[in-house]
């Protein structure tokens, strides 16, 4: 049975649009970071991606490094604060995103370009790729993977933080703000740890190890923005928890959000044809 929803006077009802297919192209809701700055409450995870990445960045401080998936800046901004002088290109899908990058980290490289369109991606390879929050965009992980291997040089590093699910089930889904653009969106994508090792395996990525983030303070629910992440206890909670009481990212969609850092080795290619002879 269906119902038509009541309406304000003088307002307009949005109409809502089908269910979506696979995820793919920009996202409204990415422009916010066009008027955030990037030199002020970095996200609380770059610290956790940087400090895992930072014995391989001291030991290679003249490779390239890429990060895909940049928006205006503020990752890069980091990161060139903590490594000043890194040969550093950025890509991300949003050319407005993009040209606020280059005005606000004026010592990074930045192009427009698609993890969908590997013609567009620059070419590198790159002896360190950093894919943060950007993975769990895709409805198969294996787009962002083959993403990975054109661009990280053999020998090299990738580090992929975000949504990583412990448990072996994969989730697919898509949100949207009920009172707001009735746009259907993807980046919220949980593939299991299970699932993303057996295809990096099958890739012959087969040294990789996932970090498992967790908060360290308690962050505040933002009513005005539910689709923020806040922190809630931890109702899996074990060893290795770092508050007190432990604490699991929720958002207003009511999933639980599990982070984590994924670190993946590239290796030489002696090495991987001798991995490939063992098997």
């Amino acid at each position: 049975m269906t119902s038509t929803p009541r309406q304000a006077p003088h307002t307009t009802t949005p109409q809502h649009t089908a269910l979506p297919g696979p995820a793919g192209g920009p996202r409204n809701l990415d422009l916010r970071y066009a008027d955030r700055p990037v030199d002020s409450e970095h996200p609380h995870y770059f610290p956790f991606v940087v400090d895992h990445a930072e014995p391989w960045l001291r030991d290679h401080p003249e490779g390239p490094v890429c990060e895909v998936g940049c928006a205006a800046g503020a990752f890069a901004h980091y990161l060139l604060g903590r490594h000043p002088g890194t040969d550093l290109t950025c890509v991300d899908l949003q050319p407005t995103l993009i040209e606020q990058a280059r005005l606000r980290v004026p010592g990074a490289r930045f192009l427009t370009g698609d993890v969908l369109r590997p013609d567009t991606l620059p070419a590198g390879p790159f002896a360190t790729v950093f894919m943060v929050a950007l993975h769990s965009h895709f409805d198969d992980p294996q787009q962002w993977i083959d993403a990975l291997l054109r661009l990280t040089a053999p020998g090299g590093r990738a580090y992929v933080f975000g949504l990583f699910n412990p448990e072996p089930v994969d989730v697919v889904i898509r949100l949207r703000h009920a009172d707001s653009d009735p746009e259907w969106l993807p980046g919220w994508n949980q593939f299991s740890v299970q699932t993303v090792s057996r295809l990096l395996d099958g890739a012959g990525l087969r040294q990789h190890t996932f970090h498992r983030y967790l908060p360290t303070a308690p962050r505040a629910r933002k009513p005005q923005d539910p689709l923020s992440s806040h922190t809630v206890p931890d109702p899996d909670a074990g060893p290795g928890a770092t508050a007190d009481p432990a604490l699991v990212y929720l958002n207003g969609s009511q999933m639980l959000h599990r982070f984590a850092l994924l670190e993946i080795h590239r290796p030489e290619p002696a090495a991987a044809t001798a991995a490939g002879d063992r098997s």
